[in-house]
Formats: C-alpha cells, sequence, structure tokens
C-alpha cells in the first residue's frame, strides 16, 4: 500500500475508546478537513463547513453523516467500515483534500466537495482493488494525447467538455456533428478492436478514426512519459481556466482514474498519430449490415486495409 499523508496521520493517532480523536489535515488549508480514527479504530473524514449539507447516500462500504456542531457550524462525516478498503479511502480523502485547496469564487466548499464525491461513487462502484488494467491505462493515455490536440484545436473549454468517453458515450469524443474514436496501440498491432457496432457508425455525426501507437520503453527514454506525468501535464495546460480543469478532474475519476504510485511505473512514448476518415467502403459494420436482433458485435479491423482513407500521420 503506498504512503499517503492521509495514511500517515491515521498512523499516528491514538485514540482512547470510546472516544473518537481527530487531526487537522494541513493547517494552511483555508476549508476544515479532519482526519480521524473513532474508539473502534475505523479511520474517518470530516469536513466542517458554514452550509447545511443535503441528504446523502451511503457510498460503498463508506457511511456518511451530517451533523450540527455547538458552533452553528455543520459536520459531514464519512466512516470507512471495510478496512480492505483503506487505500482507496485514503486516496478519496486526499483527493477531496488536495481538489478543493484552490476553488474560485462562486463556488461554496461544500458544492464542490459534493460535486467531487459524486464522481467517486462512480470509482468506487468498480472493482475492490480499483486499479486500471494495462490495457485501460494504454487506453486512457491515447485519449489523453488527442484530447491535449483537441485542446489546440477547440479550446480548453469546448476540448474537455467533448470528452464524453468516460460517461459511456459512442465515441470518445463529441462535438457538434463532429466525433473521434480514438485506439491506443502498440507499435507492433496489426488491428484495431471496434467495442461495438455504434464506435464507428453514427446517422447524425461525421466520425473519424484516431490511432494512436504508444510504445512501451524505459524510464531513461527521450519523449517518455507515464499516465501520471500525462495528466499532470494536461493539468497544467487547463490551469488557466478553473471550470475546464474541474471537468477535467471529475471525467478522469468517472474513467477511473486516480493519482497512483503504481501509474507512474509504467513508461511509454508516442510514436504516431494517425487519422482516419470513415467514409463510403470504410471496413465497418453498423445496424444496416447485420441481421436485425444482432447487437453488441465487438471485431477487429486491419490496420493495412485503412491506409486508402488516411487523412493524415504525425509521427514522433
Amino acid at each position: 500500500m503506498s504512503m499517503t499523508k492521509c495514511l500517515s496521520i491515521w498512523q499516528s493517532l491514538r485514540p482512547e475508546p470510546p472516544q473518537s480523536i481527530f487531526k487537522r489535515f494541513d493547517s494552511t488549508h483555508p476549508l476544515d478537513f479532519y482526519l480521524g480514527l473513532d474508539g473502534g479504530g475505523q479511520h474517518l473524514l470530516l469536513f466542517v463547513c458554514s452550509e447545511e449539507p443535503p441528504h446523502q447516500l451511503d457510498m460503498r462500504a463508506i457511511k456518511l453523516k451530517k451533523s450540527i456542531r455547538d458552533d452553528g457550524r455543520w459536520a459531514l462525516l464519512w466512516t470507512l467500515e471495510d478496512p480492505a478498503l483503506l487505500e482507496i479511502f485514503s486516496l478519496l480523502s486526499e483527493d477531496l483534500i488536495e481538489h478543493s485547496r484552490d476553488i474560485e469564487g462562486g463556488i461554496s466548499p461544500l458544492s464542490f466537495v459534493l460535486r467531487r464525491l459524486t464522481s467517486w461513487r462512480h470509482l468506487l462502484e468498480r472493482a475492490s482493488d480499483n486499479v486500471l488494467s494495462g490495457g485501460c491505462i494504454r487506453g486512457l493515455c491515447g485519449e489523453l494525447v488527442f484530447l491535449d490536440q483537441l485542446i489546440d484545436l477547440l479550446g480548453v473549454n469546448e476540448a474537455v467538455m467533448s470528452w464524453v468517453g468516460p460517461s459511456g458515450a459512442d465515441q470518445d469524443f463529441q462535438f457538434g456533428t463532429a466525433a473521434w474514436e480514438v485506439k491506443a496501440i502498440r507499435p507492433e498491432a496489426d488491428t484495431v478492436i471496434i467495442a461495438s457496432e455504434r464506435q464507428l457508425a453514427s446517422d447524425d455525426k461525421n466520425i473519424k478514426l484516431i490511432v494512436v501507437e504508444i510504445a512501451d520503453v524505459s524510464s531513461s527514454s527521450d519523449g517518455m512519459f507515464t499516465l501520471n506525468s500525462q495528466v499532470s501535464g494536461l493539468r497544467k495546460k487547463l490551469s488557466s481556466c478553473y471550470d475546464a480543469l474541474f471537468e477535467f478532474d471529475n471525467k478522469l475519476l468517472v474513467a477511473g482514474y486516480v493519482n497512483r504510485e503504481e501509474y507512474g511505473k509504467s513508461f511509454f512514448k508516442l510514436r504516431s498519430l494517425a487519422d482516419f476518415t470513415i467514409v463510403e467502403g470504410f471496413p465497418l459494420l453498423n445496424k444496416k449490415t447485420i441481421p436485425a436482433g444482432v447487437v453488441n458485435i465487438c471485431y477487429e479491423i486491419e490496420l493495412k486495409q485503412l491506409e486508402s482513407f488516411l487523412v493524415e500521420r504525425t509521427t514522433f
């Protein structure tokens, strides 16, 4: 288990049953976050604010409770009920705290925390370890490579809002009548996998297939990146637009990403990015070419069959 500041604070606490004990996370933080242990050794996160929180449903293995304090302020308390999820609870706690450190004016602290918490609910519905597989890491890297380019094309707000893949849309990016499906491949790949008959076919959108070639490299390779460094670079690029950065961070959570030590240990290098236009004759399956009643088709397309549809290929 990687050591976060939250884990370090929890380990330093020595409650005296049946009393609970709390320690402020950071004396310089503008908001009041505390970490605690109750008399039974359960891990706690406490947020104190001036607004009354709306009713919150419990999360997976995490109980939420609000209460009014003697000073008239409100407390929102998270209690971890399954010790096996301590690492993910520590990541959740640190994420809520760190991302709320620089809230801009006009957004209430409580609203920010609850909106961030909504995205965490999606993450906690996943498998118990919540670690992305190697294929998912590579796929997310490919989408972020393309998002970086789309920011230069559309601007920060439009590009981030167009990233709809994490929410389960048919294509990874949609903007007006344009859509882009991004596939990340290894240099030796001969095919790309199309996850459904809807990914490359639409009645109302002009779709392009973006194939991003990403190689596995060593930590000493020139131009190498990790998923964590890629996210960090994009956050810096979006830092001048608070709304875009907020949406980006939430979409990362929905996609299953939270900054973890593991994601800094796989090293990649971008080899090429190819842009294919989907027009008449493109090798695909859609509802017009498959028998009625057949749905949710997954198939592969040979890359060599796409060369006549190539618009542009950029090598790096």
